[in-house]
C-alpha cells in the first residue's frame, strides 16, 4: 500500500512539473507567435509598400492551413507515439521562419513572395503545434483539473499576446525590425528548450490493424466528432462565433476609424481593453462553469455577446458617448468569447479516446477555424458593396445564433 501511494505521489509530482514546463513553453510560444504575426503586415506595408490586397492574402494564408491541412495532420499525429516531439518540430520550423525573415531584412532580400511563404509556414506549424498540444494537455493535467489547466493556458496565452503587441512597438522604436524578428526567433528557441522538460510517460499505442485503417481514413475524425452530440454542438457554436468575429475584424476598423471618425490612439485603446477582457474571461471561465453549468454558461455568453456587438453597431443612435458604447463592445465581447473558448475545452478529451484525440481535434478546428478565412473574404467583399453596418447586423445574428446548438444539447447539461 505504501509503495503504491509513493508511486501515485511520484506520478502526480511528475505531471505537475510537466504541466509547468508546458505552461511556460506555451506562454513563450504564444508571445513569439503573436510578435511574428504582428510584424508580418508591418513588413508588407512599411518595408515593401504593399497594399490591402496583399494583406488580405497574407491573413488568409496563415489561417487556410487549418482548413486544408488540419485533418491530415491529425490523422498522422494520432499514429505517432511522441507528440511532444511533434510540438518541438513545429516550433523549430517557426525558428527557421523568423530567422529567415530577420536575415532577409538585414540583407535587403525581403520580398512579397517571401512574406507570403513565411505566413504559410507559420500557419502550417500552427496547425501541427496546436493539434499535438491538444493530445498533450490531457496527459499532463489530471481529468479533474482539466478546466483549470485550460484556463491557465488561455490566460497565459492571452497575456503573452498582449505583451507581444506592446513589445513589438517598443522593439521597432528602439532596435528596429531586424532585431524584433531576432527576438521572435530567440523566443521560439526558449519555447523549444522548455518543451524538453515535458514528460508524458507511457504513450497511448498508435493505431494498428483495423484501427490503423480507420486512422488512414481522413473522414474518421469528422465521423467521431459528429457522433458526439456535445462536441458537435460546441463545434457548430464555435464556428458561428468565429465567423461573426472575422466579419467584425474585417468591418469594425472601417466603421470606427472612417465612419465614426474615432482617433487611432483611441482605437488602439479599445484593443487594449479587449485584451484585458479576454484575460479576465479565460481566468473566470472554470469558476463560472462550476457555478452555472456548461450549457447555461455557453448559451448565456453567446446571447450576451450579440448584445455587446449591438452596442457597437447602434452606438451612433444610442444615448451617451459613442466611445463608451464601443468600450462596452470591446470589453464585453472579448470577455464572453474568451469564457466560451475555455468553458467546455475539457469536453473533447473527456469524450474521445486518446488514440483518436488528434484526429477529432483537427476535425473540430477545421470547422471552427477553417470558417474564418472564408468569412473574412466574403465579409470584405460584402462590406465593399453594402457598407459596414449591414455586416455588423449579420455579426449580431451569428453571435446570437451560436447559443442555439448549445441550448438544444441535453448532453452538455452533464458538464460543469
Amino acid at each position: 500500500m505504501a509503495r503504491e501511494q509513493l508511486i501515485s505521489t511520484g506520478l502526480q509530482s511528475g505531471r505537475k512539473a510537466s504541466f509547468r514546463f508546458l505552461l511556460g513553453s506555451n506562454t513563450i510560444e504564444g508571445f513569439a507567435d503573436s510578435l511574428t504575426r504582428t510584424l508580418l503586415p508591418i513588413l508588407a506595408v512599411t518595408v515593401l509598400g504593399l497594399g490591402s490586397e496583399f494583406l488580405g492574402a497574407l491573413n488568409a494564408a496563415g489561417l487556410a492551413a487549418f482548413l486544408l491541412l488540419g485533418v491530415p495532420a491529425g490523422a498522422v499525429i494520432d499514429r505517432l507515439k511522441n507528440r511532444r516531439r511533434v510540438m518541438t518540430a513545429a516550433t523549430c520550423l517557426r525558428i527557421l521562419v523568423a530567422a529567415a525573415l530577420a536575415i532577409s531584412t538585414f540583407t535587403g532580400w525581403l520580398s512579397g513572395p517571401l512574406l507570403l511563404g513565411a505566413a504559410i509556414l507559420v500557419g502550417i506549424s500552427d496547425v501541427v503545434f496546436t493539434t499535438a498540444l491538444s493530445t498533450v494537455i490531457p496527459r499532463v493535467a489530471s481529468t479533474g483539473n482539466l478546466k483549470h489547466a485550460y484556463s491557465q493556458l488561455a490566460v497565459a496565452t492571452q497575456t503573452a499576446s498582449t505583451v507581444a503587441a506592446a513589445a513589438a512597438g517598443a522593439l521597432l522604436g528602439v532596435l528596429g525590425m531586424g532585431a524584433a524578428l531576432v527576438a521572435a526567433a530567440v523566443s521560439y528557441g526558449m519555447s523549444a528548450v522548455l518543451q524538453l522538460g515535458i514528460r508524458l510517460g507511457s504513450a497511448p499505442a498508435p493505431a494498428t490493424g483495423a484501427a490503423a485503417e480507420t486512422g488512414r481514413d481522413l473522414s474518421s475524425g469528422f465521423r467521431a466528432l459528429r457522433s458526439s452530440p456535445a462536441l458537435w454542438a460546441l463545434t457548430v457554436s464555435g464556428a458561428l462565433t468565429n465567423a461573426g468575429a472575422m466579419l467584425g475584424n474585417t468591418v469594425l476598423p472601417v466603421f470606427i476609424l472612417r465612419d465614426l471618425e474615432i482617433a487611432p490612439p483611441l482605437f488602439a485603446g479599445l484593443g487594449a481593453l479587449g485584451a484585458a477582457g479576454a484575460i479576465g474571461g479565460a481566468a473566470a471561465a472554470p469558476f463560472l462553469t462550476a457555478a452555472w453549468g456548461l450549457r447555461n454558461l455557453r448559451t448565456g455568453a453567446a446571447a450576451a455577446s450579440g448584445l455587446c456587438v449591438a452596442a457597437a453597431a447602434l452606438c451612433p443612435w444610442l444615448p451617451g458617448p459613442t466611445l463608451a458604447w464601443l468600450a462596452v463592445q470591446s470589453l464585453g465581447w472579448s470577455f464572453l468569447v474568451s469564457v466560451s473558448g475555455v468553458a467546455g475545452a475539457e469536453v473533447l478529451p473527456r469524450s474521445v479516446a486518446p488514440g483518436k484525440l488528434a484526429s477529432v481535434a483537427a476535425a473540430q478546428r477545421t470547422f471552427t477555424l477553417g470558417v474564418m478565412p472564408v468569412a473574412a473574404l466574403l465579409g470584405g467583399a460584402a462590406a465593399g458593396l453594402a457598407g459596414p453596418v449591414p455586416l455588423l447586423i449579420v455579426w449580431i445574428v451569428l453571435a446570437c445564433a451560436a447559443a442555439v446548438p448549445v441550448m438544444r444539447s441535453r448532453e452538455l447539461a452533464e458538464f460543469r
